[in-house]
């Protein structure tokens, strides 16, 4: 495969996994047992649901990468430095550059939503929220089964903004996967993307199966205050 290659995936909503209800009621700002999710909470959102149907447009392209090393650090194809992200890509020769969206009608309806019910749009910011994590969690799975064959695994995506690993690596990423141009995707001065409901990740490919590859990020994560960190529903 081609490291200036850019491919482009396209997926269908029955090849995205069903929707997590826990997971939106997280990015909605209910915590578990502290949070009383009430009957007409549950119609709103069964409403937003219904007004977001077939709304999402998931798309993602992606660019594999080769990896070199130098003095213990990974020569990465931009300048930021991890040590979270480097600790990650330990044993790696190669890296996977992503970029998913879900499209843009979910703004537009949320946009809609914060003059008219402000409670949709809090509900449908969360819904969008769980599907483009639910897309980049397809993606992970589909690109691990393409490289089985190769005798490659894959690592846990890790994203700019996440752990020491600067926003502003979003910048280098734009460029290199032409994000624009391949899946409609933009980053404004803030660093913002629109749409909004878009991700952008980094992945290691090694010859040795990953360990913990499942641990979920808030369990890692050292910001214990995060207002959407995991709890028990």
């Amino acid at each position: 495969m081609q490291s200036n290659t850019i491919f482009v995936k396209k997926y269908r909503e029955n090849e995205i996994s069903q929707i997590n209800e826990n997971e939106i009621w997280r990015y909605a700002g209910y915590k578990g047992s502290t949070n009383k999710i009430d009957r007409e909470l549950i119609e709103v959102f069964e409403e937003v649901k219904n007004d977001l149907s077939g709304a999402f447009s998931y798309k993602v392209c992606y660019r594999r990468m080769e990896l070199k090393w130098e003095k213990g650090e990974p020569l990465l194809p931009f300048s930021a430095k991890s040590k979270a992200l480097f600790q990650l890509l330990t044993d790696c020769n190669e890296i996977i550059l992503f970029a998913a969206t879900v499209g843009l009608e979910t703004d537009r309806y949320i946009a809609k939503q914060q003059k008219i019910s402000p409670v949709k749009s809090l509900i449908a910011n969360a819904y969008g929220a769980e599907r483009i994590e639910r897309l980049c969690d397809a993606f992970c799975d589909n690109i691990q089964k393409d490289f089985s064959s190769e005798n490659l695994f894959t690592t846990k995506r890790f994203s700019p903004g996440y752990g020491d690993l600067p926003l502003e690596t979003q910048i280098e990423l734009f460029n290199l996967l032409d994000c624009s141009r391949q899946i409609g995707v933009s980053l404004n001065e803030s660093l913002l993307m629109s749409p909004s409901k878009s991700v952008t990740a980094i992945m290691g490919l090694k010859s040795k199966k990953c360990e913990n590859k499942t641990v979920g990020k808030c369990k890692e994560c050292t910001n214990h205050d995060c207002q959407f960190r995991k709890q028990e529903f």
